[in-house]
């Protein structure tokens, strides 16, 4: 079975678990194929991007964005990142091929990686990623290029559109309100 299927039956599974996030976001559009402008509209509506930009510019500088990575990677909750929550993390936005080594970064060996430690790995590994988010090249996300970059990332077959099976990508996200309060608990990470 190759990654590509594995990573589709995983999204498939774990779409199955993701239903009440993405039900919220998407509404009556929950359960069908959805392109950019229905994720677009739906996406704004959760009130995420807003959360991330923590100084109200209506931008995300890489502080901004690497700091809802750190919030986006641990899984949890518990302020520090496992290997496991590493993996999941790295597979969700960088791709099932992309090679990382957790324990690279895991400076104080103790299985985790802390704010500082995940800024490391952010510098090393993430930059490049921002960068080509950054389609107008000012070093700052807009909302239409954070909302492009998630889309195209979960659209793990790239045909602009993200079927059902995708769907599993978003698991665990879209609620605002919680990712704030995580967001001001987290501080900043780069």
């Amino acid at each position: 079975m190759t990654i590509k299927l594995k990573l589709l039956a995983a999204a498939a599974t774990a779409a199955l678990l993701a239903g009440p996030a993405t039900a919220q976001m998407f509404g009556d559009e929950y359960g069908t194929d959805y392109d950019y402008d229905t994720f677009n509209t739906g996406f704004g509506e959760t009130g995420y991007y807003d959360a991330l930009d923590t100084d109200d510019d209506t931008f995300l500088n890489e502080s901004e964005y690497s700091t809802g990575l750190y919030a986006d990677y641990d899984r949890d909750n518990d302020r520090v990142i496992s290997e496991e929550e590493f993996g999941l993390g790295t597979e969700r936005y960088l791709g099932a091929d992309y090679e990382s080594d957790f324990a690279t970064y895991d400076a104080d060996e103790d299985g985790f990686l802390d704010q500082e430690e995940f800024g490391e790995f952010y510098g090393a590994d993430y930059t490049d990623h921002y960068a080509g988010l950054d389609t107008d090249g000012d070093e700052l996300l807009s909302e239409d290029e954070y909302t492009t970059g998630i889309y195209d990332s979960a659209d793990l077959d790239d045909d602009q559109v993200v079927t059902i099976e995708e769907e599993g990508w978003f698991e665990g996200w879209f609620d605002g309100d919680d990712i704030e309060a995580e967001i001001q608990e987290v501080g900043e990470v780069y």
